[in-house]
């Protein structure tokens, strides 16, 4: 099986570095094109109660964070002469989101940290990861 497009998505955890490790090994063996994505969850940034523009400037920091983050990505992907894009995504659903991504763009492969930064919502198995494993269309590739 050969792996054109491969994605991962990455919200800067410890399982998603070697996440990212592991795909820029398979991109390579593959000749692959690689995508990473960060789904930012907009529905976290606080409550009603907060002030809206506290809102907008967390999700600012947030996005130049993670283009930071994408930066690094990026060299390392071109060190290995990996081609790589990299997007972030607004989400009240990060599953979702990541399924709508991975069909839009033809994702043969999806490699993925076990766990993240979504909080202790699964004893195993992180709940991002765990959905996208269930409902993808193509294989997923846990990293422990």
């Amino acid at each position: 099986m050969v792996f054109k497009n491969i994605l991962v998505p990455y919200d800067g955890s410890s399982y998603a570095d070697r996440a990212f490790t592991k795909a820029v090994k398979l991109a390579k063996q593959h000749n692959s094109h690689l995508r990473v994505v960060a789904c930012l969850d907009v529905a976290n940034l606080g409550g009603w109660y907060v002030d809206k523009r506290i809102n907008k400037d967390i999700m600012k920091k947030a996005k130049n964070l993670t283009e930071k983050l994408f930066s690094k990505l990026n060299y390392t992907a071109k060190k290995h002469g990996i081609d790589m894009d990299s997007k972030i995504i607004e989400s009240n659903n990060a599953v979702k989101s990541l399924l709508s991504f991975s069909k839009s763009k033809n994702i043969d492969l999806i490699v993925m940290g076990s766990s993240g930064r979504g909080g202790f919502d699964k004893v195993l198995l992180g709940s991002v990861s765990n959905g996208v494993m269930q409902k993808a269309k193509c294989p997923v590739l846990i990293i422990k």
